[in-house]
């Protein structure tokens, strides 16, 4: 009993340090990762997109910020302009570490992601 519950202990470690690595390992193949000083300085006048849900949105997001939801977004990426950078804000990156991925694959060039989400933001809010 006891080795079955650290079999699962190792098991579930294993999963989340491995879903963390992945996510960091895509992002900075396909984005450029920013710190919140940094992506506030360079988004400004830039596409800034909220990966996140309606609700945690409508209670704080980046100033200037549009929410398209990851799911909308995945099913639609043309709601996105080529030709302009996109900055990324999301919860955590995974939903940054997908959508780049498939925008990457489209040939969006120039994309831009919070660092640690946007619980990290120090900069202007509404």
């Amino acid at each position: 009993m006891l080795y079955a519950l650290l079999a699962l202990i190792i098991i579930y470690l294993a999963v989340n340090l491995g879903l963390r690595w992945w996510t960091t390992y895509s992002l900075k193949r396909h984005a450029t990762v920013l710190t919140s000083e940094a992506f506030e300085s360079q988004s400004r006048g830039e596409q800034i997109i909220d990966l996140r849900d309606p609700a945690d949105f409508k209670a704080k997001h980046v100033l200037g910020a549009r929410n398209i939801q990851l799911q909308l977004l995945l099913q639609n990426p043309a709601a996105i302009r080529k030709d302009k950078p996109v900055f990324f804000v999301d919860a955590n990156n995974q939903g940054a570490a997908s959508i780049t991925r498939k925008l990457a694959k489209q040939g969006y060039p120039q994309m831009f992601v919070l660092k640690g989400g946007m619980s990290t933001y120090t900069g202007k809010t509404k």
